[in-house]
């Protein structure tokens, strides 16, 4: 019976670790991956008290009121903070507003983790009231064991965000130099020619996503989950050739980083 009990131990260890390795690679879904907070390995996390891993956005019931934040079923408490949004470098793009909030849609969501102020680890109380207090700072350990700066102070130093992108598409091919896609593309697809310059003229030769960029706006706008799959699901893995390097990552982007294909799949440089 010991002997048994140890067995089922071992196994039950090996699928937690196997499921944990499995849902950090991209197209493996929400368990396990980087935004599933009850993953062990690292960090001080407060666990849901059901091992609940959608319980820390989501709710069926008792969620925020309808309304009050851009998400279903609502089940954290979003981001207070107010950011000044980025300063456009470029002439061509003086004219393109951004929203009043320009964390408009799915950002101030994403913020409510990442703004290094709201508990990563805090949900409502359906069912299992949660006290976490973990937050994002710069001796943050996320839930794979991972340091790293993973927290926005400062939307001026990353890339715009909340603006519309068909207003910047009008202001960068008023000359006919067609510096971006129109929305209606999809992504890059994965194992494309690494480092091939995608230009306008190379453009009919690679394959793309079925998820357009339209599909990613928020009315219209550019958000965080523009480029990032929060739910890990259609997200792209990395070339074979970077895996084998050892240098395997998973940033949730629709697009790989390899050849900058995640940036080009919008910009045509």
């Amino acid at each position: 019976m010991k002997k048994l009990l140890i067995l089922l131990t071992i196994a039950s260890v090996t699928s937690g670790a196997s499921q944990a390795s499995a849902g950090s690679a991209a197209r493996t879904g929400i368990n396990g991956s980087m935004h599933d907070i009850n993953v062990a390995g690292g960090g001080n996390y407060k666990g849901d008290l059901f091992q609940r891993t959608c319980a820390f956005c989501h709710t069926p019931h008792n969620s925020l009121p309808s309304g009050s934040v851009p998400a279903p079923l609502w089940n954290h408490a979003p981001s207070p903070v107010s950011l000044a949004p980025y300063t456009w470098a470029s002439p061509a793009n003086q004219g393109v507003a951004f929203n009043t909030d320009p964390l408009i849609g799915p950002s101030r969501l994403c913020m409510a983790c990442h703004d290094g102020i709201t508990a990563v680890d805090s949900h409502g109380s359906a069912g299992s009231l949660n006290g976490g207090s973990t937050r994002m700072t710069a001796s943050y350990t996320d839930a794979l064991g991972n340091t790293a700066k993973r927290y926005i102070a400062d939307l001026t130093v990353t890339h715009p965000i909340g603006f519309k992108y068909a207003d910047a598409v009008t202001a960068r091919n008023v000359t006919g130099s067609n510096e971006l896609v129109l929305s209606t593309n999809g992504y890059i697809g994965d194992n494309q020619l690494v480092g091939m310059n995608f230009n306008t003229n190379s453009r009919g030769s690679l394959t793309y996503s079925t998820k357009t960029i339209a599909d990613t706006l928020y009315s219209g706008y550019l958000t965080c989950a523009s480029c990032h799959d929060v739910h890990n699901s259609v997200n792209a893995s990395p070339a074979a050739s970077t895996i084998a390097a050892g240098n395997s990552y998973n940033y949730f982007l629709y697009a790989q980083e390899e050849g900058s294909a995640i940036c080009l799949s919008c910009h045509i440089k």
